[in-house]
């Protein structure tokens, strides 16, 4: 494996051959024996022949705004930054029970925290984390929403950050696993559902509007609730960032014709098994875990070249904070560290992506950003033109009102939100106008 590979999130290049068949047997054998969802038929990946307009914003828009650059946290640890937050914002830390997991029905702790703004201007901002992510690695977009006049509502997602993992035993915890992907979707509705009440002890709070901020897998957890919802969802707008409407799972390009399978089975072949496989589902598809794949990262002679962001100083944070450790009755596991997928969260998270972009993307009711990497080797681009166009699509039951607005960053990589300033400025000053641009439309 090139060393470069090891500490992306991407799967691109990492699936072994063995794992190739593997993941293709099971999609035949569930096709065959468990009744599936009804999808459409099966197609190739085509790419879509017009790219998305390039982002721009306006002097007058950036000077709108602030945001923070790479030598304002540099050398601080998440937990400074949130203590830089709590200049201006509330902070509570609390916990709920999601659905419980495995077949002893272990019950799953998900950690939370509010972040609630003493002069709050803007509204509330629910932050949706991406696949390994928790919520001591957004820190800094916390921070900026705050100093926007944000209050931020943060979850980490089952199996991953403060919350439970979902696999037993110390030498599992630190594997990127996902037991249904449709329970981050529910956690996901039963903490917005716990902000929203929360916010409505407040006449005021209660009136101001609640937006979404959702990056990679999260946007697919974003983009499920919004279909499910349709126009009864709480989200006045959603901004996507880089979402996941298909992993990458293969090098794009590849002739190979185990690739090319497994490129098929993502796409429009995976099944999302409703329950774990013993001695399958748990394995880890790429590295050696956590420790191995931070070794790798600092074994690079040139950080610069990893995919993940082109921002050095920010890779490097990112690092330190996915290492952050949790005390208290709220954490559901003690520390954030977790590595590489599972089949189980690789098969789920083909599957689910598969749904959010299709047809049930006509429902969603409010306007959606998307922002695309033109460098990003984790997510396809044309799954994401693909679901911003069933968002616009008219037809019958389509939503009214909920349309789609799609554009790229041509050097960004699949870290927007821990990029280069030249890329992150950019691209949390459109969020912040998307969002007032919709306040400002609405009656």
């Amino acid at each position: 494996m090139h060393p470069s590979r090891s500490c992306s999130p991407a799967l691109g290049r990492l699936l072994s051959q063995p794992v190739h068949l593997v993941l293709i047997g099971l999609s035949l054998v569930c096709a065959a024996w468990w009744p599936a969802p009804a999808r459409a038929a099966a197609s190739e990946p085509q790419p879509w022949p017009v790219p998305w307009p390039v982002l721009t914003v306006s002097e007058a828009q950036s000077r709108a705004y602030v945001v923070s650059d790479e030598a304002r946290f540099a050398q601080t640890d998440w937990q400074g930054i949130e203590q830089a937050t709590m200049a201006l914002a509330e902070r509570r830390i609390g916990s709920f029970e999601g659905a419980p997991t495995g077949l002893t029905d272990r019950p799953v702790r998900i950690h939370h925290r509010f972040y609630e703004h003493r002069q709050e201007q803007r509204g509330a901002v629910i932050v949706v984390p991406g696949f390994t992510e928790g919520l001591s690695m957004y820190q800094e977009v916390i921070h900026d929403l705050v100093r926007n006049g944000h209050s931020v509502y943060i979850h980490d997602h089952r199996g991953q950050g403060f919350s439970s993992r979902l696999l037993s035993g110390a030498d599992q915890a630190d594997k990127g696993h996902v037991d249904r992907f449709d329970r981050l979707v529910s956690d996901l509705e039963t903490f917005t559902e716990l902000v929203r009440r929360h916010r409505a002890a407040d006449p005021v709070r209660a009136r101001r509007p609640l937006f979404v901020l959702a990056h990679s897998m999260g946007g697919a957890v974003v983009a499920l609730h919004l279909e499910r919802r349709g126009a009864d969802t709480p989200f006045a707008a959603a901004a996507l960032v880089t979402p996941m409407f298909e992993p990458t799972v293969v090098p794009r390009g590849s002739q190979r014709w185990s690739d090319r399978g497994l490129r098929q089975w993502c796409h429009s072949g995976a099944f999302g098994l409703p329950f774990s496989l013993p001695g399958v589902s748990a394995l880890r598809v790429r590295g050696g875990g956590f420790a191995a794949d931070l070794a790798a990262f600092e074994a690079l002679p040139d950080p610069a070249v990893a995919p993940l962001t082109h921002s050095v100083l920010r890779h490097r944070m990112r690092w330190r904070n996915r290492a952050a450790l949790c005390t208290g009755a709220d954490c559901g596991h003690a520390d954030a560290r977790v590595a590489g997928p599972t089949l189980q969260w690789v098969d789920q998270a083909c599957a689910a992506s598969e749904q959010a972009r299709g047809p049930a993307a006509g429902r969603i009711a409010v306007p959606v950003l998307v922002l695309q990497g033109g460098e990003d080797e984790t997510v396809e681009p044309e799954a994401q033109r693909e679901f911003c166009a069933q968002a616009q699509a008219d037809g019958p039951g389509r939503a009214a009102g909920g349309r789609c607005v799609g554009e790229r960053l041509p050097e960004a990589r699949h870290g927007l939100l821990v990029e280069a300033d030249r890329l992150r400025q950019p691209a949390l000053v459109r969020v912040f106008s998307f969002w007032d641009d919709v306040v400002r439309r609405t009656p």
